[in-house]
């Protein structure tokens, strides 16, 4: 008596998994996911992709990815088939395909970084057997039209263009295996939930799969679940029955599929005595999706050459490495309305029109 498994039973409304994220306004948070939550997304996602035990999925992305716990390890788990575990994408870059036609992989998800450099690399696939992959999925940050074509083309392997966020998981499936399918929408939400665009065209998900909750911060969860709607702060439409991303509403970078706090960089930049005003934006690249750019106002009272050196050493003493500015330009001023407010998006128009080559 006492030991039976309903005498041990878990509620399934109660947080197992706590990711973090930067999330839909940049402030750093815990995203809060229950039982209920997990099962109802795997599962759907199991359903979606069509995923059994009889595939062979390959996870090379980090672990504390969200994109490989949701594409890979869990439904892996879940179906029981093969999960195929290797070292990153510096490791794989040059055998990637061959890695695919060895284990005769069935799926595996990538982010548009890798995507970039494997379009960089054409690698030639003539004499690999890639027969058993389904699809290819790419996922965590946008992923161009022109890229995801050239993909397609140049290896001649569908390439999924897959949405989410990490309050709901996946929303949706982009399936190159559907007849007539054409590259450039998200696709259709996953039967767990439901997706509409609001009037003001924001993309708004409800099902079992929204989180339960922010860490410590209840308020903003009411903020952005409304009715049991998620806002998602991404904007969108949708066309035929396939629904297609067209921009983000919040100023985060989002670097090789990671998100980046600007804030977090320019108040690093402000530890220094000579910086009167700074802005870090993103910057168009076809390598990681985005870059990292400062623009900043001094003073004046030092060469801006020798004081982009001590900005640079500055970020490299307090930020990881992929969050340090790439370019650092000088402005006599920053453009702001007529109460003052920076226009970040007017610095990151004119930063990506002085960039274009």
């Amino acid at each position: 008596a006492g030991n039976s498994f309903n005498d041990h039973a878990i509620d399934v409304n109660k947080p197992i998994a706590l990711y973090y994220s930067s999330g839909t306004t940049g402030n750093p948070k815990g995203v809060l996911y229950s039982s209920n939550n997990m099962l109802s997304l795997i599962s759907s996602i199991v359903r979606g992709f069509k995923f059994s035990d009889q595939d062979k999925q390959l996870a090379f992305l980090p672990f504390g990815h969200t994109a490989s716990i949701n594409y890979n390890i869990l439904p892996a788990l879940l179906t029981g088939c093969d999960l195929y575990i290797s070292k990153g994408f510096e490791f794989l870059r040059n055998i990637f395909f061959s890695t695919l036609s060895d284990c005769q992989i069935t799926y595996t998800e990538i982010v548009p970084t890798v995507l970039f450099m494997l379009n960089k690399l054409k690698i030639d696939v003539s004499n690999l057997n890639l027969s058993s992959l389904s699809f290819i999925g790419c996922g965590s940050s946008t992923l161009p039209l022109e890229a995801q074509k050239e993909f397609i083309n140049q290896y001649n392997i569908g390439v999924g263009n897959l949405y989410g966020l990490s309050e709901t998981g996946p929303t949706h499936i982009d399936d190159p295996r559907e007849k007539k399918w054409q590259p450039g929408s998200i696709g259709i939400p996953l039967d767990v939930n439901e997706c509409k665009v609001s009037e003001n065209g924001e993309l708004l998900i409800k099902g079992d799969n929204v989180f339960i909750g922010y860490y410590k911060n209840q308020n903003l969860y009411e903020d952005v679940v409304v009715d049991g709607w998620f806002r998602t702060g991404d904007l969108g439409y949708m066309d035929n029955g396939r629904y297609y991303f067209s921009d983000r509403k919040k100023d985060l970078i989002i670097k090789g599929g990671i998100n980046i706090v600007p804030m977090e960089i320019e108040e690093v930049i402000y530890k220094h005595s000579e910086i009167l005003e700074c802005v870090v934006v993103g910057r168009e690249d076809s390598i990681h999706g985005e870059e990292v750019v400062a623009v900043c106002v001094t003073n004046g009272s030092i060469t801006e050459e020798n004081l982009s050196k001590e900005i640079l050493e500055i970020c490299r003493a307090e930020l990881s490495s992929y969050k340090i500015p790439k370019q650092i330009y000088f402005w006599e001023e920053l453009p702001k309305t007529a109460s003052h407010k920076l226009l970040r998006k007017d610095v990151r128009e004119k930063i990506n029109k002085i960039l274009v080559r």
